[in-house]
C-alpha cells in the first residue's frame, strides 16, 4: 500500500463561486449536465437510518469488483482499479478493510478537506489488488457543517462540491463505491448528486428500515436539479436466515412489504435483487475483526490466503482461540459474491440505457 497524493485537481469552490438564490436555474442545470457523464461508474451505499448494513455492502462490493479487476488484468485484459471511499465518521469502512493502524489513518482529515475546503485528495492506493481507498473518520462530522455554510452562500451549488471532485478523477477507475451517510441531510444530498445508481441494504425488518428506504427515495426525487440521472438501482437484503439454502417467510414477508412501498412510490418492486445475505453474524464480526472483506475471509479461513510475500495467512480465530468455521465463512463470501453480481448487472443495464437516451437526445 502507499498514499497517492492528487494535487492538481481544479478548484471546486471557484465553479460554485458564482452561484446564489439568484443565479439562473438553467446555469445551474448546465453545470450538471456537464458533470453527469463523468459520473455514471459512481455507485451510492445509502439507506436513511443506521445499522442497515450499508458499509459492509459497500466493502464487500468494491472488494468483489476490484477481484474482478484482477482477474481481467490476469487475463491479459484492460483493468483499472475500484475506489471506496466513506463519508462517515464512524469510519467502520477502514475498519472492514484494515486499514485502522496503519500510517495512513488520519481519521478523515484530508478527505474533509478535499471535499469542501479544495485539498488535496489522498487516497491509499493498492489496499488490495486493483482496490483504493480514501480513509474516513472523526474528521467527516464537519462536512455537513462546511456544506451547509457554504450554501447558504451558494444555494444548491454546494451540494455540488463532491461529484465536482469525484468527476475530475473517475476516468482512472472502472467504479467508484461511494458509502455515505443517512446521519445528515447534507451529507445524503452531496452523495445523491454524485452518485449516478444507488444501492440500499435491507437489514432489518421492523417499519424504521423502512421509513430508511422511503427517506431515500424521496431525497432522491427531491434532489433532481442536483441529479436528474440517480435512481435507487438495486435494494440488497443482508442478514436472513436461509434453510437448506431458501429464504423463511420473514424475508417473504419484509419483501413484500418493501415491493408495496416501491409501488406506492411509482417505483419497479424488481428493484429488490432476488439474491439475498444469509444470517450470519458471528463469522461478519469476525471478518470486521479481522478487517477483511468476506471473501478474502472466506479464503483465509480454508487456509487459502497468501501474503503479499506468497505465504500462507494464519487461518483467523474467534474470541475463543477457535478457528473461524470454514463453511460458514464460504457460504457468507458466496452470497456477497451473488449479491455483487446482481448489483452491477443492473448498474450495466442502467449505463446502457443511459447512453441510449444520451444518443437519442443528440440525433
Amino acid at each position: 500500500m502507499e498514499l497517492f497524493e492528487y494535487t492538481e485537481l481544479q478548484s471546486r469552490l471557484s465553479a460554485i463561486a458564482d452561484f446564489d438564490d439568484l443565479t439562473e436555474p438553467e446555469v445551474l442545470a448546465q453545470l450538471v449536465a456537464q458533470l453527469r457523464p463523468y459520473l455514471r461508474n459512481v455507485i451510492g451505499s445509502t439507506i436513511g437510518k443506521g445499522g442497515e448494513g450499508k458499509t459492509t455492502l459497500a466493502t464487500n462490493l468494491a472488494y468483489m469488483l476490484s477481484e474482478e479487476q484482477a482477474l481481467r488484468a490476469e487475463q491479459g485484459k484492460s483493468a483499472k482499479p475500484i475506489l471506496y471511499m466513506e463519508i462517515d465518521a464512524n469510519g467502520d469502512g477502514r475498519t472492514d478493510l484494515g486499514l485502522d493502524a496503519t500510517v495512513f489513518n488520519d481519521h478523515g482529515k484530508a478527505l474533509r478537506d478535499a471535499i469542501t475546503n479544495d485539498g488535496n485528495l489522498k487516497v491509499v492506493q493498492g489496499v488490495r489488488p486493483y482496490l483504493d481507498a480514501t480513509i474516513s473518520g472523526k474528521f467527516c462530522a464537519d462536512i455537513a457543517g462546511r456544506i451547509n455554510k457554504l450554501a447558504d452562500t451558494h444555494a444548491l451549488a454546494a451540494y455540488l462540491l463532491l461529484a465536482l471532485l469525484l468527476a475530475q478523477i473517475s476516468h482512472l477507475y472502472r467504479w467508484i463505491v461511494l458509502d455515505f451517510s443517512p446521519g445528515d441531510k447534507a451529507i445524503q444530498r452531496a452523495g445523491l448528486a454524485a452518485a449516478t445508481h444507488l444501492v440500499s441494504p435491507i437489514h432489518n425488518t421492523d417499519n424504521a428500515a423502512l421509513r430508511g428506504l422511503s427517506t431515500v427515495t424521496r431525497l432522491i426525487r427531491s434532489n433532481r436539479r442536483l441529479n436528474p440521472e440517480a435512481e435507487l438501482t438495486a435494494i440488497a437484503f443482508l442478514g436472513f436466515r436461509k434453510v437448506k439454502g431458501e429464504p423463511t417467510t420473514e424475508l417473504t414477508n419484509v419483501r413484500a412489504k418493501i415491493e408495496q412501498l416501491l409501488s406506492d412510490a411509482g417505483m419497479d418492486p424488481g428493484l429488490i435483487l432476488d439474491e439475498y445475505v444469509r444470517d450470519a453474524r458471528s463469522i461478519a464480526t469476525l471478518c470486521r475483526n479481522h478487517g477483511k472483506p468476506a471473501r478474502e475471509f472466506a479464503l483465509a479461513a480454508t487456509g487459502k490466503l497468501l501474503d503479499d510475500k506468497g505465504e500462507l495467512v494464519p487461518r483467523p480465530r474467534d474470541e475463543n482461540g477457535r478457528y473461524a468455521d470454514a463453511e460458514m465463512s464460504v457460504n457468507l463470501a458466496d452470497d456477497y459474491s451473488s449479491v455483487a453480481r446482481g448489483v452491477i448487472t443492473r448498474v450495466r443495464q442502467r449505463n446502457a440505457q443511459l447512453r441510449e437516451k444520451e444518443m437519442q437526445g443528440a440525433s
